[in-house]
């Protein structure tokens, strides 16, 4: 499958996954909506691994990757990719703890999610 025209994003979301994000052109865009681990949410063992479940989409800038959990019991850190490798939750971009948490893809480039939990690494 080809992609859109446009720049590509990859997309790095830890618990252990990367996905590729396609920023395809503003007249053909439209906002999608991505449930990470669909029924499971952000788990960490959820039925499918979050490799497979990425593997099944196809993401783009403007999109929306929507992080479930209950809150309280983890959260979402926007990390680089130094901090990805590591799994270091220290000093993180951005921070998510409400249990519904979402990033819009708003532009090119590489995104990465790690648990806020280090033990989930």
């Amino acid at each position: 499958m080809r992609p859109c025209s446009g720049d590509v994003i990859s997309l790095a979301l830890a618990l252990g996954f990367a996905v590729l994000v396609v920023a395809a052109s503003a007249a053909t865009s439209h906002n999608g909506v991505f449930y990470v681990g669909d029924e499971d949410g952000w788990v960490g063992k959820p039925a499918e691994s979050y490799g497979r479940w990425a593997a099944h989409h196809r993401f783009k800038v403007t999109d929306t990757i929507v992080f479930k959990y209950k809150r309280g019991a983890d959260s979402v850190l926007v990390v680089d990719k130094r901090h990805y490798d590591a799994c270091d939750v220290r000093d993180p971009i951005g921070e998510r703890s409400d249990g519904d948490s979402a990033y819009e893809l708003g532009t090119a480039g590489p995104f990465y999610f790690i648990s806020g939990d280090a033990g989930k690494c």
